[in-house]
């Protein structure tokens, strides 16, 4: 397989993730501060750019932060390289050159939801339903992840595309967890914490609205499960309750979860083994060693160890390290 085939292969499935995963969190923290009229405008986006680590440009380009500029910066800003347009336009056009490749349902599937996101704009999504318009990015994304395993043969093509599609899931969810915990519960925790991962044990305190265990804050964590789809299954598996290390744990650790951290780095160290047809235990390449120590480190990672080495540290160097298993995929198979 050609190089640049296996780079559009891999931006494909990476973008389209991006797509979903933008369009998801601006959903659930829309529909959180409608929801918990305590959270100002402010905090409420500032957490989403912060997720993103876009707040620099964002305030390069608009004054104010408030919905409306929010909005057009993720879904319709043509300068932001991260927006939902752009993200389908790129993935349009990786998937365009390698049409060979894939199969022509998948070429047809997101090419027509690129051309249906153009009829939507910023005034179309505020003065109708924001939630249709989110929903209609979720379940373009899901048809087309959906005839892509129906219709794309197995081999390099789906492996790629596998590749850049968990890895950008790995990332964002390290990303989501990282800003509730790091950024929005101490605003609401009403006292200081006490070192590197105090805040991580506080899973009750006083329960009036706004702090720790409050109404709140029980809001803000779940708004977290919802933004990766997590909240059904987390629910089936805890019945004790929301909890920040329990969340902490199960999208971190969890085998099961398709979102998972541990689960989406488990997929990408399997589709690295499938292309390379290495069956021994030592990695053959920079991309298989780098996956493999991360994905190790997980399997053998509890949540109590995170919790007390400082979970915020944690993440920031998981997005790192993810980050880094990135790069050696594309020293390794995608440079040319």
């Amino acid at each position: 397989m050609l190089s640049r085939h296996a780079d559009a292969a891999f931006w494909i499935g990476r973008y389209i993730e991006r797509a979903e995963a933008t369009a998801r969190m601006i959903d659930v923290h829309y529909h959180f501060g409608l929801e918990s009229p305590l959270v100002g405008e402010a905090l409420r986006w500032s957490s989403i750019l912060a997720i993103t680590d876009q707040k620099e440009e964002f305030a390069k380009r608009y004054e104010k932060m408030d919905e409306r500029n929010v909005l057009n910066f993720f879904a319709f800003d043509e300068k932001n390289y991260s927006s939902i347009y752009n993200c389908l336009l790129s993935a349009r056009e990786n998937g365009r050159s390698i049409r060979d490749q894939i199969s022509s349902e998948m070429w047809e599937s997101i090419n027509k939801f690129y051309l249906e996101y153009r009829t939507w704009n910023l005034d179309k999504v505020l003065n109708g339903s924001p939630f249709a318009f989110f929903e209609f990015v979720k379940r373009g994304s899901h048809l087309f992840q959906g005839i892509t395993s129906r219709t794309l043969m197995t081999g390099e093509t789906q492996n790629f595309y596998d590749i850049g599609r968990y890895l950008e899931r790995a990332d964002q969810t390290a990303r989501i967890l990282d800003v509730k915990y790091h950024d929005l519960l101490p605003k609401f925790a009403g006292r200081k914490r006490s070192g590197a991962g105090a805040a991580a044990v506080v899973t009750a305190g006083d329960p009036e609205l706004g702090s720790v265990g409050g109404p709140v804050d029980l809001h803000g964590w779940m708004a977290v499960l919802k933004s990766v789809g997590a909240y059904e299954a987390f629910r089936k598996t805890y019945r004790k309750g929301v909890t920040p290390s329990r969340v902490a744990e199960f999208l971190i650790l969890n085998p099961q979860f398709p979102a998972s951290v541990r689960y989406s780095v488990g997929r990408v160290a399997k589709c690295l083994r499938r292309v390379s047809g290495n069956q021994d235990l030592s990695p053959i390449n920079s991309a298989e060693r780098s996956v493999g120590i991360l994905y190790n480190d997980l399997n053998y990672l509890r949540a109590e160890d995170i919790i007390k080495s400082g979970l915020h540290e944690f993440l920031v160097q998981t997005q790192e390290r993810c980050a880094e298993v990135g790069n050696s995929v594309i020293e390794s198979y995608l440079s040319y």
